[in-house]
């Protein structure tokens, strides 16, 4: 049985009068630039139904369908602690608070600090 080496390349480019191609090459120039910014893999799915007509009309019926998913980047996770009550905090209540208080904030007087000035030993 002989078949166009071109069959599907020209029938992508005929579905819907082109809107599919064109549909797919945007969709896939989104999906490169969401795998580059993520480092994470995309996907682009085409589905090609072909219904023949009723009859022996020699007629086919083609219906597309694209599926794109995304890569995204990963949620980001909060870390609670249970407490015996059953809640949630953010910290640990098996862990005691530490004493913190605030300082004085005012500038102290910058010191200086004046070198001798010594001549350099000459190592032999």
């Amino acid at each position: 049985m002989a078949y166009r080496q071109d069959l599907f390349t020209n029938t992508v480019n005929q579905l819907r009068s082109g809107r599919t191609q064109e549909e797919l090459s945007k969709k896939l120039n989104e999906i490169v630039n969401a795998c580059r910014d993520t480092g994470k893999v995309g996907e682009l799915t085409l589905k090609i139904k072909v219904r023949p007509d009723k009859g022996d009309t020699g007629q086919y019926f083609l219906e597309d369908n694209v599926v794109v998913k995304l890569p995204e980047f990963e949620r980001g996770k909060t870390l609670m602690f249970g407490t015996p009550e059953g809640n949630l905090q953010r910290t640990d209540p098996n862990q005691g608070e530490l004493p913190l208080r605030s300082i004085d904030e005012s500038p102290a007087a910058v010191k200086t600090v004046s070198e001798a000035q010594q001549p350099a030993k000459q190592i032999s």
